[in-house]
């Protein structure tokens, strides 16, 4: 059938494995749920190193983007804007409250957030 010792060694590490899974699974669900928010009509509350990043100038679609770990494909079918238009407003194309709504809306902020202008 075959060695008792090394069934035995291999039954321990998927033990041990599983142990490790299912505590990351449970890291994963409470990241996660501090980006969602609970009710659904409301945004949770972003990290402050997010919005240093804006504050210090980086374009706030892309630092929102990322922090919520898309693409610029995901963002795009989520908000409806072509994946290429979504890259020109990251790289500093102007773009109007209709966008910004859609893409608000997509990445779960306020549209502020993403209209805010360092000075």
């Amino acid at each position: 059938m075959g060695d008792p010792k090394l069934i035995y060694s291999l039954e321990i590490r998927v033990m041990d494995l599983e142990k490790k899974i299912n505590a990351l699974e449970k890291q994963v669900e409470g990241i996660l749920a501090g980006r969602k928010s609970q009710t659904g009509s409301s945004f949770a509350p972003l990290p402050a190193a997010l919005l240093k990043r804006i504050s210090d100038g980086e374009n706030p679609v892309r630092a929102v983007r990322q922090f919520r770990l898309m693409t610029q494909r995901e963002l795009g079918e989520r908000s409806g804007i072509r994946p290429n238009h979504i890259s020109a407003i990251e790289r500093g194309m102007s773009y109007g409250l209709k966008t910004a709504k859609r893409l608000a809306g997509a990445l779960e902020v306020q549209v502020d957030l993403l209209l805010y202008q360092p000075t």
